[in-house]
């Protein structure tokens, strides 16, 4: 795994041990550099060094790339995985023919879905008020963050206060977010995480593509 020396990074750390560890496993190397930096050689080393055949990287499009570019350049290409925070479409910008191959969780699927209720919903909305605006997995998280608002605000209630807003949203019980079955929002006063299931997609021709088979990734 190689992460930003931060908050963010030690937390994706620490649910990639979480998942490793329910499979009888763990990291085998480790290496963070610091936040927003191009100073990464050294975590490039230290991982590289173990020879792992898939690594985990953490962080934003504008140094995951940069990450990815230098290990290519070096002639070392195991998997690389990253999560949605690096901002897919960003990370293909950047990294460019080295984003190929790459796998990246999705929160939604891709924008071009539009078969989906909610992706359809959204270019629709997105043509309409934003028409020079390109689709991107960003802006759609953010259309449904605001859907699931917009509900939380409709069970809190005509007389709005924190304590009935958050009520509302933890009223919120296998919604159906109009984004396929295995993503229903979830719920509970002890439960705030929403959902348990994201899209892995693997960057194939610059655009990031859902897969179900991991065998055939790479």
């Amino acid at each position: 795994v190689i992460y930003p020396d931060d908050a963010f990074g030690a937390a994706v750390l620490d649910g990639v041990t979480v998942a490793l560890k329910a499979k009888n496993a763990e990291p085998i190397a480790l290496g963070s550099y610091p936040r927003q930096t191009a100073d990464v050689e050294q975590a490039i080393k230290s991982v590289r060094a173990a020879k792992p055949d898939a690594v985990v990287i953490v962080g934003p499009a504008n140094t995951v790339a940069p990450i990815v570019q230098k290990a290519h350049a070096q002639g070392w290409k195991p998997l690389f995985l990253t999560v949605s925070f690096v901002g897919t479409d960003d990370l293909i910008l950047h990294a460019g023919a080295d984003a190929e191959g790459m796998v990246v969780t999705q929160v939604v699927p891709p924008y071009y879905m539009t078969d989906l209720k909610t992706v359809a919903l959204y270019r629709k909305t997105l043509a309409k008020y934003f028409p020079g605006e390109q689709p991107g997995f960003v802006s759609l998280e953010g259309f449904v963050d605001a859907m699931v608002m917009v509900e939380g605000l409709k069970r809190a209630g005509k007389e709005l206060t924190r304590e009935g807003l958050v009520r509302g949203l933890e009223a919120i019980h296998q919604f159906d977010l109009g984004l396929g079955p295995q993503l229903k929002l979830d719920y509970s006063a002890r439960d705030h995480a929403g959902l348990s299931t994201v899209i892995p997609t693997v960057i194939r021709g610059g655009r990031a593509v859902p897969f179900t088979d991991w065998s055939n990734v790479r």
